[in-house]
């Protein structure tokens, strides 16, 4: 799949147009429609990721680069990500100057529920340009939207997040240097870096598989402040792997957060930490062996 952040002039393509964040399985549904009704009229296939950098302040559950990790999946030919503030269009002017002006569409594939369907396949109709529906895709009776991922991601209920989104929700980052205190505790961890505009799971412990060099491997996160350590107001994201001793400083990791174990807590010396961490680790190992 190419990735492209510059709209290049192109002609005749299957396209299909929106936020795409957290990649739910309604978005996952109409793209495989959309990479599977191009590969049969033998048609370019995009995806364009609509995004709004004022927005994205108030944190993304995927990055344009965790965007593509996902969709390369469905097949689609094609990732555009567009800032939409750029060049300050109003919605009409998006879809007639950038959907029709620039990628010359033919087709666009939408779900069912788009509340501007109508106005959608009226400007389509003067551009000679076939509008496809995708039935919505529900979990427990409502309609799966980017809102409602993100209500259940921030009331921590992961499990329900991975159901919706048909995959974990992930952290895509380079591991950079810490203060290596984890070593104190016999648990040297991993210190991940991520964008600014990453939303991160409430603050706790959790368990992870990391994918390091195309290997997965279990893990026990701390996300958040460590109260134990210097109780400085800084989120880190901090994973110790069970069974690795690699030297990763500086590589890119993907980091799925399966499950919530505990909330934050502050120890009053390194025995307790120490009791706890085994805990953990014990709950951690129970909870990702069941998953396989």
């Amino acid at each position: 799949m190419k990735q492209i952040n510059n709209i290049k002039v192109m002609r005749d393509t299957y396209v299909a147009f929106g936020s795409y964040d957290g990649v739910h399985k309604g978005h996952l549904k109409l793209l495989e429609a959309l990479s599977e009704k191009g590969r049969k009229d033998q048609k370019e296939t995009v995806a364009v990721s609509c995004y709004y950098p004022s927005a994205m302040k108030e944190g993304v559950l995927t990055t344009e680069e965790e965007k593509a990790y996902f969709i390369e999946k469905t097949g689609v030919d094609c990732l555009i990500s567009y800032n939409m503030e750029e060049e300050c269009l109003s919605w009409e002017d998006f879809v007639t100057k950038v959907i029709f002006g620039k990628l010359g569409a033919k087709v666009i594939m939408t779900a069912e529920h788009d509340d501007r369907l109508e106005n959608l396949k009226k400007i389509a109709g003067w551009h000679g340009c076939e509008v496809c529906t995708v039935e919505s895709v529900l979990y427990k009776n409502e309609i799966i939207s980017s809102d409602l991922v993100t209500k259940y991601f921030m009331e921590c209920k992961l499990e329900e997040v991975t159901q919706m989104c048909g995959h974990t929700y992930i952290m895509i980052g380079e591991v950079v240097h810490g203060k290596a205190l984890g070593r104190t505790v016999g648990m040297p961890t991993a210190n991940l870096g991520v964008g600014e505009t990453k939303l991160k799971p409430p603050s706790g412990v959790y368990a992870t598989r990391t994918r390091v060099d195309g290997e997965f491997y279990q893990g026990l996160t701390n996300i958040g402040t460590r109260p134990s350590v210097d109780d400085l107001p800084v989120i880190t994201i901090e994973t110790f792997l069970l069974d690795f001793s690699k030297d990763i400083y500086g590589k890119k990791l993907i980091l799925e957060v399966h499950s919530f174990i505990r909330g934050v807590q502050k120890f009053d010396n390194l025995e307790q930490v120490q009791n706890q961490v085994q805990k953990d680790l014990t709950q951690v190992k129970d909870y990702l062996n069941s998953l396989s």
